[in-house]
């Protein structure tokens, strides 16, 4: 693996898991849900061997000489970059995230070879081209998810877009500026906590980086770790309505309220915990619904959006970014 030396928005706050002390994720099973990730193409017994081999074919590939589906190049061609870039094995207190577009041409509605190649080169060049402007200490790719959008104007060219994240490891950060679950915390907005204190943190940032405190290191036997097969998906808090005898805010599991609470409001202590827990509950579930072990939690990114079912109200809601953990033990470079 190359450590290439990543440009738009800090998605996690610079931390230092050692010096803090936290809630770790309580894991409480509930019934699982019916929602299986399909794919046309099945994973290999190896995936190095097989994206090895994809990329020599790939990148000696004539035009007009052979064609795929849509939806295993967007598999393949993700699967790859997360091969060629991603290094998650690391101990990480910060995350970047940039988004990046690429055009592929099509022919016929199915993808030659030799047009993914020149896509695969570009992507290739802007992930490192991106990466060297991340200013993040210890940097190293974390994963890249990869999806492609037909244009409705030109069915015979596809927008790829590749969503490239960042992990780094600032060792300097001190104490003080450090996320605390055991603060009451301004609803969003940056406010920080009921004393007026650490301005630039509110209760959404704070579950955040509390939650990537805890996030497992992951690691192999030898060589790099990588995600393939990664999927992003957007979870809004109106969607999950409590169902104990707990209640907080308007009786979600996560914040919800009107305007005025989402611009002035707080979140106590109380109330962090249990949104805390209840966050990690609903990513496990989330998880587990997709009866693979094999899948991993890459990233979160959270915020508070409009409800997108209750006029005049807001929600937290948060995208979860996950994948399949590999090991490369041949240490590609």
């Amino acid at each position: 693996m190359k450590r290439f030396n990543s440009i738009i928005a800090i998605i996690g706050l610079a931390i230092v898991a050692t010096a803090v002390a936290f809630v770790s994720c309580k894991k409480e099973k509930q019934e699982q849900k019916s929602y299986n990730v399909e794919q046309s193409v099945q994973n290999p017994d190896n995936m190095d061997e097989y994206l090895m081999s994809f990329k020599k074919r790939l990148l000696s590939a004539q035009k007009g000489e052979e064609t795929i589906g849509l939806e295993q190049a967007q598999r393949d061609l993700g699967n790859l970059l997360n091969f060629d870039f991603g290094d998650i094995y690391h101990v990480t207190n910060a995350f970047h995230s940039d988004t990046l577009h690429l055009e592929l041409a099509l022919s016929q509605g199915q993808v030659e070879l030799s047009q993914l190649a020149k896509t695969y080169t570009l992507a290739y060049e802007q992930i490192e081209e991106a990466f060297n402007l991340v200013e993040l200490p210890n940097k190293t790719v974390y994963s890249i998810y990869c999806v492609f959008n037909q244009q409705v104007k030109n069915d015979d060219l596809v927008d790829v877009e590749l969503v490239v994240t960042t992990r780094g490891f600032n060792e300097t950060n001190n104490q003080r500026d450090l996320p605390n679950l055991y603060d009451c915390w301004s609803v969003y907005h940056g406010r920080g906590n009921c004393d007026g204190l650490y301005v630039g943190k509110d209760h959404v940032s704070v579950l955040q980086s509390v939650y990537f405190l805890n996030m497992p290191h992951y690691g192999c036997p030898d060589g790099t770790v990588y995600f393939t097969d990664v999927v992003i998906t957007e979870i809004y808090a109106i969607n999950y309505p409590e169902t104990g005898s707990q209640t907080y805010n308007q009786g979600f599991r996560l914040w919800v309220g009107n305007q005025w609470e989402y611009e002035n409001g707080y979140v106590d202590v109380d109330e962090m915990v249990y949104y805390y827990h209840n966050l990690c509950d609903i990513i496990d579930d989330e998880i587990d619904a997709l009866n693979d072990d094999d899948f991993k939690v890459s990233t979160i990114s959270c915020a508070i959006h409009p409800s997108p079912i209750l006029a005049n109200t807001y929600c937290f809601a948060f995208k979860l970014q996950y994948g399949k953990i590999n090991c490369n033990h041949n240490n590609n470079d």
